[in-house]
């Protein structure tokens, strides 16, 4: 018997399909506005909409802190068994986070002009176009807030069809309007905008069957009224979530420039198309990460080190296989996707083969740092997440962009790959620079804490649950337990596994993690499942009757607790010695 991955693994797979759902609510907006936009109106007012996507990322940089901070607060939480603080956590993310897009909402709105005029460096028809569309783009952000917010919550709290739904249906709606707005009613590049707004709005009334879901985990609490400071926890929690989106609206504004003032017109056609295809890639790249980020923080609160060994590579491998096959595609199809936004001047997009298939290099290592990233913020290494983050996003592609715009435009797209490297190799460097400083730092995975630990699988069934109890009646032996402890570790562990099997066992769940720490105050024995909700505290069956053998546990141990936790069972025990 030895611990293996597959309870992890499965976890992140059923989780994978929503979360890149809900990354997609992030970008397919403005991806399928950038598309139909240009089939139908043209080029040009696809470069107008490309220019506010500098715009997109400012207004979510404060709402990604309390989208991102508060669920993953409140998943910390819930690893550690607290409740209480997860539901406070949930109401102040919530209700910040809708209170602050209202505000970015009005003030938005009262600078369209300027705004306008600075993204357009003043050319007036570029102008005229971003004035139409950043207005519905503005009025959009509350509504996008409650459908982010509600679906990252409803992910983690194992309702994955409606986490996976919130987006889907908002954008198929915003899809069928687009085409609505502008074909048939002829409002041109507004109709855009408000063919998102449309599809947002009427997607936001799914958010009802999550607050009405029996299967929450978090709760409205009036105890966050008084807990206000946590803000502060939840903010900074989220940091590396919105250091993504400063930078990113850093860089698209900075870049914009550099191409405009290097390449014309032209040049932004190009970064147009380019910027929009590389939001596609976003879509799964982000998701495949994103989908690590409450599985690593339910883990790092439970501090099972080996669990987040496990979770890192898989989501590793997958992150990166998806980075290849869509590297692949680029590769080979750059003129078709091109041809796809209506980009068919033979002159541009003989340029725009070459440009893309150099820019596309950088995908795969786009990946490893999407990985790292979320592995700093789910440990809370907030300091080496942020570096990675500004890096990134911000500190080595622009500077190289400026360099090499001024050799010739394929050098420019060059920057991009050598920029992700670049990141990549300073990160690593400042991570072994700490290495001897810090020896306790999470990234190196070490268990810093005292006593002897046995971690091990078994099939959730009742034919394995006896040897279960041999083994870790065994190891305390082996390890100076008094007999009569090893013996009530047996018989506790023997009647969690029997009575796992029996009511919470499933079609998808078969597999129990089995961790046990023995130390000179306590034996912790912890039982971790994805089965249907179990909670052997409460002692009694689907039918109401006593469950004997789970009340003898009671009278065993010194403690006994439960928790759901990101679709996971998770019982510990604990034996004071």
């Amino acid at each position: 018997m030895e611990r293996t991955g597959t309870l992890i693994n499965k976890t992140y797979r059923n989780l994978l399909i929503s979360t890149i759902a809900m990354t997609a609510s992030m970008y397919l907006s403005s991806i399928v506005d950038g598309i139909l936009v240009g089939q139908i109106l043209g080029t040009m007012e696809l470069s107008a909409i490309n220019l506010t996507y500098s715009i997109s990322f400012l207004k979510n940089i404060l709402i990604a802190m309390f989208t991102f901070g508060g669920n993953t607060l409140a998943i910390i939480y819930k690893g550690k068994r607290d409740n209480k603080k997860a539901d406070i956590a949930f109401s102040i993310s919530f209700w910040g986070g809708i209170i602050s897009s209202v505000i970015i909402t009005a003030i938005g709105i009262a600078l369209t002009s300027p705004t306008a005029s600075l993204l357009s460096q003043k050319n007036s028809e570029l102008e005229l176009l971003i004035a139409t569309y950043i207005i519905p783009l503005w009025i959009l952000t509350p509504f996008t807030t409650l459908n982010n917010h509600t679906a990252a919550f409803a992910r983690t709290d194992g309702m994955k069809k409606l986490a996976t739904a919130l987006p889907i249906v908002s954008n198929v709606i915003n899809l069928f309007c687009d085409w609505l707005y502008m074909a048939v009613f002829g409002w041109g590049i507004a109709g855009a905008g408000w063919a998102t707004v449309t599809g947002y709005v009427l997607g936001s009334l799914l958010v009802i069957f999550y607050f009405k879901g029996k299967d929450r985990t978090v709760h409205f609490t009036r105890e966050a009224f008084k807990n206000l400071k946590m803000i502060w926890k939840i903010l900074s929690t989220g940091l590396p979530s919105s250091l993504i989106y400063v930078c990113n609206f850093l860089r698209l504004f900075f870049t914009n420039a550099i191409i405009l003032s290097a390449t014309g017109t032209a040049g932004t056609q190009i970064a147009s198309v380019s910027f929009s295809l590389n939001s596609l890639c976003f879509i799964f790249i982000e998701g495949a990460t994103m989908t690590l980020l409450p599985i690593l923080g339910a883990l790092y609160g439970e501090k099972d080190i080996r669990g987040q060994k496990l979770a890192l590579r898989y989501g590793m491998w997958i992150t990166v296989g998806l980075s290849v096959i869509i590297l692949i595609i680029s590769e080979l199809f750059p003129v078709q996707l091109a041809y796809m936004y209506g980009l068919t001047n033979p002159e541009i997009t003989s340029v725009f083969e070459v440009t893309f298939r150099i820019m596309s290099i950088n995908i795969p290592i786009l990946a490893v740092i999407y990985v790292m990233r979320t592995f700093f913020q789910a440990t809370k290494q907030k300091w080496l997440a942020n570096i990675l983050v500004i890096l990134d996003g911000f500190a080595t592609v622009v500077p190289l962009m400026y360099i090499f715009s001024k050799i010739d435009i394929y050098w420019l797209w060059a920057s991009f790959p050598f920029s992700k490297a670049a990141t990549v190799i300073i990160t690593i460097i400042i991570m072994v620079i700490y290495k001897n400083l810090k020896r306790k730092d999470n990234y190196l995975l070490i268990d810093g804490e005292d006593g002897i630990t046995l971690d091990f699988s078994i099939h959730n069934n009742i034919e394995e649950a006896t040897g279960a109890a041999h083994k870790a009646v065994d190891f305390c032996n082996e390890n100076g337990v008094e007999p009569n402890l090893s013996h009530d570790i047996g018989v506790a562990l023997e009647e969690l596994c029997v009575n796992t099997a029996k009511y919470a066992a499933k079609s998808q769940s078969d597999s129990v993690d089995i961790f046990l720490k023995v130390s000179d105050k306590h034996i912790v024995l912890k039982l971790r499942d994805n089965g249907n909700v179990f909670n052997p505290t409460e002692y009694i069956d689907d039918s109401g009757r006593e469950v004997t053998g789970l009340k003898l546990v009671s009278s065993l141990v010194s403690s006994i607790e439960y928790n759901r936790v990101i679709g996971f069972n998770v019982t510990v025990v604990t034996v004071n010695r």
